[in-house]
């Protein structure tokens, strides 16, 4: 046979905070209509109308909407199209970097020996410049030597 005993708990048993003796308010003053206070949507101001959440809030809330596996399938592909992109990222990055130091060695070099050929070239027309210019002011520039045309002519206008 079972014997039931009751056993008293402690917590339920002690008195609880209350209001106190020596007040005069009492329930029923406390109380209020709440029928009257009530307010349709259109009396509240505008900012109170919306809830204060944001889209992106409003969005993480509709997970629960979309079944799991569909989540874990487009959360795959994000990933996967992360993972896509970042290295497609560095991969032309690297590409770049490639081409533009690569073309950095080529081209400055190239560039300079250019310049230095347009001098070269432009101090060739400028003495051949001269060398005419020298012909025509000497009468004798023709007749004397290569050497001594510049001398001759420079001596005949003396």
């Amino acid at each position: 046979m079972v014997h039931l005993e009751e056993v008293e708990d402690r917590d339920l048993v002690r008195e609880q905070p209350g209001p106190y003796e020596g007040d005069d308010n009492d329930d029923e003053g406390d109380y209020t209509d709440t029928d009257s206070s009530l307010s349709s949507a259109s009396d509240l101001p505008s900012y109170a109308a919306t809830p204060h959440e944001s889209a992106l809030e409003r969005i993480y809330a509709l997970k629960d909407m979309i079944p799991p596996s569909t989540r874990r399938s487009i959360a795959a592909t994000g990933s996967g199209l992360y993972t896509a992109l970042k290295s497609t990222a560095l991969f032309s990055g690297k590409g770049l970097y490639m081409l533009s130091t690569g073309g950095l060695m080529v081209l400055v070099p190239y560039m300079l020996a250019m310049v230095e050929e347009q001098q070269i070239v432009e101090m060739e027309r400028e003495q051949k410049a001269r060398e005419m210019g020298s012909e025509i002011i000497s009468p004798t520039g023709g007749q004397q030597g290569g050497g001594q045309q510049g001398q001759g002519g420079a001596r005949a206008s003396l």
